[in-house]
């Protein structure tokens, strides 16, 4: 068997650029992690005892290593004809599979030519031993590319490798992809989507390449119920080939799809911060779930003096609680004209409270960060246009807490800011308006690894984008004609919109004018546009239209209490339902089904039928597991016309 899968692999070899692999035989390749751990076993059986035999003979001496070996052999040359086949397979980065393949190939031809000259090794021990090493070096060599190419790079040694963890971030530091969406992403679609392995053609450990997508086109479109591609797969059933993260990989939790999810809902941007989102929006609460904030941290240390506190507290310096109850205190300086050094100096006195010192728009120089440096609980720190230049700026490494600093406007250079990269906590670093050309930016972070710089916005050359325009119509359900009611809030911006569906361009979209009125059921898109202005995003809003009003409408089943809506009449109002499913808009069924019955005097001859549904996980409102429509002549002789 180990001659004939031997003589196999040579001939595909030779011819491998013009090997067709059959579907039959795809399935034997997809064996290949099926048939591995054997022959894994019994060559570091093998190997063991011919290297244990050539240092201790009398405690080595096995009769049945022969068989092992001839089995080694012919079970190794299979799994390499297996795996020859799954590398015909697409999605594999070419340099970590060769050095896969080629490892492997040269196990089996090892194992091979050790069998045939077996009988010619008894007795010699040094010669066996040397092919016993050999052979569990090859065979660990293999294993560790092939774990590379399965479970990313490093896979195999990890555990023993030094790793850099990510300071943690603060919300107000938090950015809504970098913080919540990549790190779920890393951690269930980068395995199979990285540049060892992409399948589908599909690599996500970039922005740009998530903006490309794969072979089967864009991950998502903002324009499209569902959102596309990415939300689609993710949804659906597991025994779905189709679905994603495969069946048997770690699969998403619901709060990983929430994130994900809302993430698509404000616009899938790699910029957005947590911060910049309202109180009231759920993905800005299910951020404070997973990032700190300072006045809700919990401190290790005694509150300080509180006369001590208000002592210190004068008219141009602030010493307050972050939190009620809280010993950690913030400090602020206020009128440049009135600081002196030795504010900074008076404020030893409870030096182990402060948590926060904003030092803006201070002279404060590189001798007074020997004073700041004594400040071990800082966790933010704001030095911005001040007069420091990076000679002092080493005395800021006995701060072990520093989170977040600032030291935009100053004189600093890429070096100075370098130096921080010791700083064990520190994740983000401001610095705006400073000498650090533009060009060396990307090498300095670089150097700085975790720690996120954030450089602010310059728009000397830059064209602005234009605000979305603003939909004023407030009703979606067509009964009577609709006025389409648009507006943007720039002066000389033109609003074209589609009533087709297509998107909006500059040239052949009918421009927008008061008195449009609307009549047919569709996608409206609008987009505003302004010489010298980037055009805006799609403004768009479906339409619906009804034909047939029941003559009256009856519940069968009690809604739940706190969602009773309008009653029955409800479902047939011609109001949409909004985002907010506590607006008294909604009818909510949790232990009984929703069967409603519309009555009608006369037969209608109806073509479709639309229900509006909201799913809003995170506060368990879930979407409805199956719809019927049934119809007939009285409401005892029903029968089913569609599900969905």
């Amino acid at each position: 068997m180990a001659i004939g899968a031997n003589a196999m692999q040579l001939v595909l070899l030779l011819f491998e650029n013009r090997v067709s692999i059959p579907a039959w035989l795809q399935v034997a390749g997809r064996m290949h992690p099926l048939l591995l751990h054997l022959p894994i076993t019994l060559v570091l059986l093998v190997g063991g005892f011919a290297i244990v035999q050539a240092w201790r003979p009398s405690s080595a001496n096995n009769t049945q290593l022969p068989v092992w070996l001839h089995a080694a052999a012919a079970l190794s040359a299979c799994t390499a004809l297996s795996g020859f086949f799954l590398s015909r397979e697409e999605g594999y980065d070419a340099e970590a599979l060769a050095w896969h393949k080629w490892t492997g190939l040269g196990l089996s031809w090892l194992l091979l030519a050790w069998a045939l000259l077996w009988p010619r090794l008894q007795g010699r021990r040094l010669p066996a031993a040397a092919a016993g090493i050999l052979s569990v070096g090859t065979v660990l060599v293999a294993g560790h590319q092939g774990a590379n190419i399965t479970h990313g790079a490093d896979f195999l040694l990890a555990p023993v490798m030094q790793s850099e963890t990510a300071p943690a971030v603060l919300l107000e530091d938090a950015l809504l992809y970098q913080d919540m969406v990549r790190p779920i992403l890393a951690s269930k679609c980068m395995p199979c989507h990285n540049e060892d392995k992409t399948k589908g053609d599909l690599l996500m450990t970039t922005e740009a390449a998530l903006l490309k997508g794969g072979k089967s086109g864009a991950l998502w479109n903002l324009q499209v119920p569902g959102y596309g591609l990415l939300m689609n797969r993710i949804h659906l059933p597991l025994a779905d080939k189709k679905h994603m993260p495969p069946a048997g990989k770690p699969q998403l939790t619901e709060d990983e799809i929430f994130i994900i999810e809302q993430w698509l809902a404000h616009g899938a941007s790699f910029k957005q911060a947590v911060a910049s989102l309202p109180d009231t929006d759920t993905l800005r609460q299910v951020a404070a779930t997973r990032f700190g904030q300072l006045q809700n941290m919990s401190f290790d240390f005694a509150a300080a003096d509180a006369a001590k506190v208000r002592q210190l507290n004068s008219a141009n310096r602030s010493v307050y609680p972050l939190a009620a109850n809280s010993p950690a205190l913030g400090v602020e300086f206020f009128g440049r004209s009135l600081f002196q050094a030795a504010q900074l100096q008076e404020l030893a006195a409870i030096k182990d409270n402060i948590v926060w010192l904003n030092l803006n728009k201070m002279p404060v120089t590189d001798a007074d960060l020997q004073v700041v440096a004594g400040f071990t609980q800082l966790r933010r720190l704001n030095l911005s246009f001040t007069d420091i230049s990076g000679a002092g700026l080493a005395a800021l490494k006995k701060l072990p807490h520093l989170q977040q600093l600032s030291v935009s406007g100053t004189r600093l250079k890429a070096d100075d800011l370098a130096a921080l990269k010791e700083l064990p906590e520190l994740s983000a670093l401001y610095a705006w308006n400073t000498a650090i050309a533009e060009n060396a930016r990307p090498a300095l972070q670089q150097k700085l690894g975790n720690i996120r710089v954030q450089w602010g916005f310059n728009g000397d050359t830059i064209q602005m984008k234009l605000n979305a325009p603003i939909i004023e119509t407030d009703k979606q359900v067509i009964t009577s004609p609709i006025e389409l009611k648009l507006k943007h809030f720039l002066p000389g911006a033109i609003i074209r919109y589609t009533l087709d569906g297509s998107e909006p361009d500059s040239l052949r979209s009918a421009v927008y004018k008061p008195g449009i009125l609307i009549n047919e059921p569709g996608w409206m898109k609008a987009r505003a546009f302004k010489p010298g202005w980037v055009s805006s995003d799609v403004s768009s809003m479906f339409f619906y239209k009804t034909k047939h009003k029941p003559d009256s409408v009856r519940a069968l089943q009690p809604a739940d209490n706190a969602y009773k809506g309008s009653g029955a009449a409800t479902v047939n109002d011609n109001v949409k339902g909004d985002k907010n499913f506590r607006s008294g808009k909604w009818l909510g069924y949790k232990d009984n089904p929703m069967d409603v019955v519309l009555y009608f005097q006369q037969p209608k001859q109806v073509s479709s039928v639309i229900m509006s549904s909201m799913v809003e996980t995170g506060n368990y409102i879930m979407p409805p597991t199956s719809i019927e429509v049934w119809g007939g002549p009285n409401d005892k002789q029903l029968k089913k016309l569609a599900t969905l």
